[in-house]
C-alpha cells in the first residue's frame, strides 16, 4: 500500500488529501500520470463545498477547458494548504506517487501547472525538486 509505505512524508493532513479510505476513489481515478486534467465549470467554484450561485442553482453550462483552470494556489484548503513552501512538497509527493506506482511521470507537466506554482519560490523548478524526465530517464517520458 503506497500510503502505508510513504504516508509519513506526505505534505497533507488526514485521509482526504492523501486519497485514503472514503476518499480513495476521488483521488485514484485521476492519479495516473497519463490523465489529462480538464475542467468544465466556468464559475468561481474550485473545490470542497464552497459552491457559488450558479453551482447551487444548477444553472451553469459545461464548457471544456484542457488543463487545470486556475492557478494551483486557488485550490488551497485546510486539508491541502498550497503556498510556496507546501508547493515544493506537493510536487515531490505527486512525483513520488507517479514514479512509485506507475513508473512514469506525465508527458506534459504544463497541464498540471506545476512549473507555474514552483516559480513562486526562488530557484525552484521541476528539476530542482527532483520531479522531471531527467530524474527518471528510464521511464521514457
Amino acid at each position: 500500500n503506497f500510503f502505508k509505505a510513504h504516508g509519513s512524508t506526505s505534505p497533507w493532513r488526514g485521509f482526504a488529501g492523501n486519497g485514503v479510505g472514503r476518499f480513495s476513489s476521488e483521488h485514484w481515478v485521476h492519479s495516473h500520470p497519463d490523465t489529462e486534467p480538464c475542467d468544465i465549470y466556468t464559475g468561481k467554484f474550485t473545490a470542497a463545498y464552497n459552491l457559488d450561485a450558479p453551482a447551487l442553482a444548477g444553472t451553469w453550462l459545461p464548457q471544456l477547458h484542457i488543463g487545470i483552470r486556475w492557478p494551483l494556489w486557488r485550490y488551497s484548503a485546510f486539508q491541502w494548504p498550497l503556498n510556496p513552501s507546501t508547493m515544493v512538497k506537493w510536487a515531490q509527493w505527486r512525483c513520488l506517487e507517479w514514479s512509485t506506482l506507475y513508473k512514469k511521470l506525465p508527458a506534459n507537466f504544463s497541464n498540471w501547472r506545476f512549473e507555474e506554482a514552483l516559480q513562486k519560490r526562488p530557484h525552484m523548478s521541476l528539476d530542482a525538486v527532483g520531479c522531471s524526465n531527467l530524474t527518471f530517464p528510464l521511464y521514457g517520458v
